[in-house]
């Protein structure tokens, strides 16, 4: 990418609009839904993002950008540091590789792949905490959050879509 294309302002637009929907799905990650321990986790809403954004706009998700995110949501959760940023890469990256196949494909097949995503990045999650010997949170619980999280994303892309009008890019497409 030449530095002409970096500096397109539409892309620095799209970067900056990633950015800051990246930050609302932080907090609104961190805004309590109930206090008692019976309480439904929150849906994984920046891997939402991130996914939608790196499957449709993939060069105005760059590997800072999401690092950046990704860090800034584990120094604010009890998440250990590393393994939501890790995830988060990790996700984004494979669905930028994969990016033609759902365009060419329905909605489903990218709806598969962001539920097979979620599972993983939850187990991710897991066994990093369990390998740093930490107390690991409920199985349960994480299997939860990626099913909530599989819920999250159609809404979130309807919202993206229609909403934002970020949609699929062409030539990023053919």
């Amino acid at each position: 990418m030449g530095l002409s294309e970096a500096l397109d302002p539409a892309r620095v637009l799209r970067m900056g609009l990633l950015t800051l929907l990246g930050i609302v799905a932080i907090f609104l990650e961190l805004t309590p839904l109930g206090l008692s321990a019976t309480d439904r986790p929150s849906p994984d809403l920046l891997l939402c993002v991130i996914a939608y954004w790196s499957i449709r706009r993939p060069g105005s998700a760059p590997a800072v950008l999401i690092f950046a995110l990704g860090l800034m949501r584990d120094l604010l959760t009890d998440v250990p540091v590393g393994a939501g940023v890790l995830s988060l890469l990790l996700v984004s990256e494979v669905l930028k590789l994969r990016r033609r196949a759902f365009a060419r494909s329905g909605f489903a097949l990218e709806w598969v792949a962001i539920a097979i995503a979620a599972i993983a990045s939850t187990a991710l999650h897991w066994i990093l905490v369990v390998l740093m010997l930490a107390q690991p949170p409920y199985l349960l619980d994480l299997f939860n959050q990626s099913i909530y999280t599989m819920m999250a994303y159609p809404l979130l892309a309807l919202f993206l879509r229609w909403g934002l009008r970020v949609s699929w890019k062409r030539m990023e497409v053919a």
